[in-house]
């Protein structure tokens, strides 16, 4: 731990101890974290700038940062997306206050290989004058900056598909790490992050390192840390500067001081300060679920003037290996997590059907934001997976502690780089730089070297492998180093075990396929990936080892299915004792996507972050309030409670719980005994575990639950590990067709920490098959821009058996299903499009589909959406209005009652009768079709339990029409048909309705769909053929009833 000295070629970027800094223009500095403002400035650049397309002559607009790889998102041209080459340039002015400086140019991160030149003059890198992908850079300036006046910069970027030539060796491979900008989930092309004027003293603090030492326990008594201040001054003279540090807790108070330490610094050097091995015997650890963060606060002062100041974040932590486990503060530590494929990206494009094709092109800080927070819901560690991350995510992650393991972009190094020394030089200063920048974070807990360099590749075993792990070491040795998908020191990983992408998905020996290393820890760091499709069911509904990408094929299982079938291996794994486990981004299965494309509003482009153009689909939202913030979907709870740190499952459940398999039937009256595991990954609240149980079953008919047993057990285990204990209960006698559930609560004292509910079987016999999907899907605006746009609906077999035929109605009025029947096999997901071309614009709609299955049993969505102001429609026609006032009601044509026009507030139509029959007040025209009939309706009072109000639609004559009213007979609302005479109900809603109170009906008739609204809401929707036009009427039955502002408008003629 003792003091870390290195030559500047060494430390990449680093400068120490008594170098001379020859041609300042020439020198690179990692950023330091979190760096104070003394006499520091910075200026954004961010912003528009020119940009030319492959260097020519075309100028064009281009928004910093942003992807030019990207256009949709960002409004570029298409032929930008295949874009091997461009040119950025702009022009700025450095302030006048930044005279006598030291001025840089910061770049947050440029991909994948980029040249700098400022006033036409190239600037100098330690690679050459080239800056590598993903990487952070502060190019001093000062020799060619125009202080006080204009400056121009120019950035020539080029793609791993165009590099230079003095960029690759004679085979063609390139001599630079290059990332995997070709790749549709790779990190992206151009100007990606961040871009900024600074300006710093000429005697500064240059980087700051901080290192922790809790001698491997959790007992603070023998605490240490050490403080490595590199001090650089860039005068022509030597000077003496004092260097002071202290510590305090961000947002607290003072928690420690350092001694001062005065240096003399030769004419253009650097010098690096050390305070070695102090002892910290009371300082707050930082952990996952108490993450407290302190605040180095160095200054250099000199004459008894500060003349820098810098404040760097850390974390009093310690995470080492311990035999075959990871220790966090002296305590086990499992790594529960996933793959986070970020930069600016928040999700994932891997996928297959389209229930996984999520757009992934945004995002600003607030929207990583967002996204972490429910990533540290369910997981306690992110793997930024090929190739590092943004600083926000760094720094938030160390805020909510989160912990990561942080990536190289070195994925199957071999398929496009060198290994002649030259690249190895380079990916030297590139790991490096890399690990500088990002080693005070106490999130980052471990390195990754990379991605699948496979071992068996001599060149990665020999080369490229000992190059990373020995480049990480010189500036880091207080983490373990893994390369994901090899063995190293620190562990063995393996991705997809079993095979890819599946590997032993639905395997009924759960517990007996994943077995631990005894002297190493053990880790998955991909597995399970629909990269190639998801799973597919043979014509029985039984699983099989295919995969497609085919959406319209009814053996395609849902989403939902796979994720769950997913985190029950992920369950396997934790039996295992594994010290490590990440599947392969499906973290983002735990979500449904936002059905509507935002068009984002941003006022101050000079902002931090990626500002897109339009964001089609998201999964998380911070833009527009008419949205919700994320949709969980059918499998978060699952997934949640598979990672769960303290969990109890059901063993024989879930080692039955696979895809295509008949549940267990359960005989009434028998008795049946389960395995409980116990797990306890926390590193707080104790190792006592109090589980409680509760037997119960469920009727799939109508949702009815019953419970008949219950009971509870405590058990000790220790951290870091898992207990089993065996329950019984005996099913109940004379109960058939049901569910059987189990209920599993853990808690730590009165601290809830688990609860899960599966059903494990059933009693007696099978339930038959139930159809089910969700009632309302809103998919927001539908423009002619995103009217291609596919929507997905879910519909889920609530019932038994593997397989059951349904079929759709409804469609139309320009809703297209991809299919209108098929085999339900559990869960299937079908879409659909909505174009809205000759829809009024500015308007609200609904569709109504209706799924019915082989059994009989029917299912209803009712799709809503509003209209953009593009679409092509005309507006609704007004066909009639009637609001009163002038005191009569001419035109209507009653049958039967007392009718007349009286003052109720307004002028309202009145039927005071309440003995009369079916009365109605008719008016229109026997030819209207399409339409909505709307009308404040009020009853003064009712005249016993079989009374009534509504309105009447396509109204042939009393025999026949529709009726769309509120019945005092059970307090519904209902749509009925009459047909010769003879009443059917076809859908009905228990509502409450009060009897002096002014409500808004309204009946929408558009094609065969019927819906009903009541002040705004939508209360009942159906479909029904009997009916094509008809005129409207004012239906009062056994009522003192009273109508107002009656309005017809004409629906949109969608042929």
């Amino acid at each position: 731990m003792g003091s870390q000295v290195h030559s500047l070629k060494a430390l990449s970027l680093l400068i120490v101890i008594s170098m001379v800094l020859a041609m300042l223009p020439m020198v690179t500095f990692p950023t330091p974290a979190h760096a104070g403002a003394h006499d520091r400035e910075n200026v954004s650049l961010n912003g528009i700038w020119d940009f030319y397309p492959n260097g020519g002559a075309a100028r064009h607009d281009i928004r910093v940062p942003s992807y030019w790889d990207s256009p949709d998102d960002f409004g570029y041209p298409a032929s930008w997306e295949s874009l091997n080459h461009g040119i950025y340039r702009s022009s700025f002015t450095v302030p006048s206050s930044m005279a006598g400086k030291e001025i840089f140019l910061s770049f947050e991160q440029v991909a994948p290989l980029a040249k700098v030149l400022v006033n036409g003059v190239p600037l100098a890198t330690e690679t050459d004058g080239y800056l590598m992908t993903r990487l952070p850079y502060k190019l001093n300036i000062t020799a060619v900056a125009q202080v006080g006046g204009s400056n121009t910069v120019e950035v020539r970027v080029w793609s791993s598909n165009q590099l230079p030539a003095d960029a690759v060796d004679a085979s063609g491979q390139s001599l630079y790490p290059v990332g995997v900008d070709d790749r549709s989930w790779g990190q992206g092309r151009g100007i990606t992050d961040d871009v900024e004027l600074i300006a710093y003293p000429k005697v500064y603090i240059s980087d700051t390192h901080i290192l922790t030492d809790l001698n491997n326990n959790s007992n603070a008594a023998d605490d240490t840390i050490s403080v490595h201040v590199t001090v650089t001054n860039a005068t022509s003279s030597s000077q003496s500067v004092t260097v002071t540090n202290s510590a305090s807790l961000i947002g607290g108070s003072l928690e420690k001081s350092f001694g001062d330490r005065t240096v003399t610094l030769a004419a253009n050097s650097s010098q690096t300060v050390s305070l070695s091995n102090v002892p910290w015997t009371d300082a707050k650890y930082w952990w996952t679920h108490d993450p407290k963060l302190y605040s180095l606060n160095t200054s250099l002062v000199q004459g008894g003037v500060t003349r820098d100041f810098s404040a760097t974040r850390f974390g009093f932590r310690e995470f080492s290996v311990n035999s075959n486990y990871y220790q966090l503060n002296g305590i086990k530590t499992n790594l529960r997590g996933d793959s986070l494929q970020s930069n600016w990206h928040v999700k994932s494009g891997a996928g297959t059907a389209l229930s996984a094709k999520e757009s992934y092109k945004d995002t600003n800080i607030a929207q990583v934001k967002l996204q972490m927070d429910e990533w540290k819901a369910v997981y306690n560690v992110a793997r930024t997976h090929i190739g590092g991350a943004i600083r926000e995510l760094y720094d938030y992650a160390d805020e909510i502690g989160l912990l990561i393991i942080d990536e190289t972009p070195f994925w199957q190094y071999h398929n496009r780089h060198s290994f002649n020394p030259a690249a190895m030089d380079h990916v030297n200063k590139w790991v490096q730089q890399w690990v500088i920048s990002n080693r005070n974070h106490p999130s980052i807990v471990m390195w990754s070297g990379g991605n699948e360099n496979f071992q068996h590749i001599p060149g990665n075993a020999n080369t490229l492998i000992p190059a990373v792990t020995n480049a990480i070491k010189a500036v880091d040795t207080t983490r373990p180093i893994i390369q994901d998908d090899a063995t190293t020191d620190d562990q063995e990983n393996h991705h997809y075990t079993g095979g890819y992408p599946d590997g032993w998905m639905n395997h009924s020996n759960l517990y007996g396929l994943y077995t631990n290393n005894a002297s190493k820890p053990k880790g998955e760091g991909e597995a399970y990936t629909p990269s190639q499709g998801w799973t597919v069911l043979d014509a029985s509904g039984a699983y099989t080892s295919g995969n497609t990408k085919d959406y319209m094929n009814d053996n395609l299982v849902s989403q939902a299915v796979w994720h769950r079938a997913a985190d029950r291996m992920v369950r396997g794994m934790r039996y295992a004792g594994y010290a490590d486990i990440r599947y392969y981004h499906n973290w983002i299965y735990a979500y449904e996507v936002i059905e509507d494309t935002i068009y984002p509003v941003w006022t101050d482009l000079s902002a931090k972050g990626i500002k897109p153009a339009k964001i089609e689909r998201p999964m998380f939202n911070v833009f527009s309030s008419s949205h919700p913030a994320f949709i969980r979907s059918d499998s978060y709870e699952y997934t949640k409670n598979t990672f769960s740190p303290v969990a109890a499952f059901d063993k024989e459940g879930d080692r039955l719980n696979r895809i295509g398999v008949h549940p267990p039937v359960f005989a009434a009256g028998s008795s049946t005994t389960r395995t409980i595991i116990v797990y306890n990954d926390e590193q707080r609240d104790g190792t006592g575990i109090e589980v409680a149980w509760e037997a119960g079953y469920t009727n799939p008919a109508n949702g009815t639950y019953t419970s008949f047993q219950s009971g509870s057990f405590n058990i000790n285990v220790p951290y870091g590990n898992k207990g089993e204990q065996a329950i019984s209960f005996t099913v109940p006698a004379n109960v058939s067709a049901r569910w059987l559930q189990l209920k599993l609560t853990a808690r730590k004292g009165a601290t809830l920490k688990f609860e899960e509910t599966n059903e494990i079987g059933a009693i007696g016999s099978i339930p038959p098959a139930q159809i089910y999907t969700a009632p309302v899907i809103d998919i927001g605006t539908k423009t002619i821009d995103n009217r291609n746009q596919m929507h997905k609906i879910k519909l889920v077999n609530q019932g038994g058996g593997l397989s059951t035929l349904w079929s759709a109605a409804g469609q139309g009025g320009g809703l297209t299903l991809s299919q209108t029947s098929g085999n339900l096999r559990g869960e299937r997901e079908i879409y659909f499009s909505m174009d809205p071309s000759s829809l009024a614009p500015d308007t609200s709609y609904s569709r109504v589909l209706t799924f019915t299955e082989a059994g009989g049993t029917q299912a209803q969505v009712t799709v809503m959406f509003r209209t953009g102001p593009d679409t092509g429609g005309a507006s609704p026609a007004v066909l009639f209005s009637d609001d009163f006032e002038s005191g009569t009601a001419s035109g209507w044509v009653t049958n039967t009652g007392s009718w007349a026009v009286m003052t109720d507030g307004s002028k309202a139509y009145r039927q005071s009768d309440t003995t009369a029959v079916s009365a109605r007040a008719v008016q229109g025209s026997a030819s209207w079709t399409d339409y909505e009939v709307s009308a404040r309706v009020k009853a003064g009072a009712f005249g016993g339990s079989y009374s009534g109000i509504g309105l009447e639609a396509r109204y042939q004559d009393a025999a026949n029409k529709y009726t769309f009213s509120y019945s005092t007979n059970g307090n519904i609302l209902k749509i009925q048909k009459t047909v010769g005479g003879v009443y059917t109900d076809l859908t009905t809603k228990a509502y409450t309705f009060n009897p002096g109170t002014w409500y808004t009906f309204k009946a929408v008739l558009n094609g065969n769909n019927l819906e009903f609204w009541v002040n705004g809401v939508l209360e009942l929707s159906t479909t029904d053929t009997q009916f094509a036009a008809g005129s409207i009427g004012l239906f009062s039955h056994r009522s003192d009833s009273r109508f107002d502002d009656v309005s017809v408008l004409s629906s949109i003629d969608y042929n």
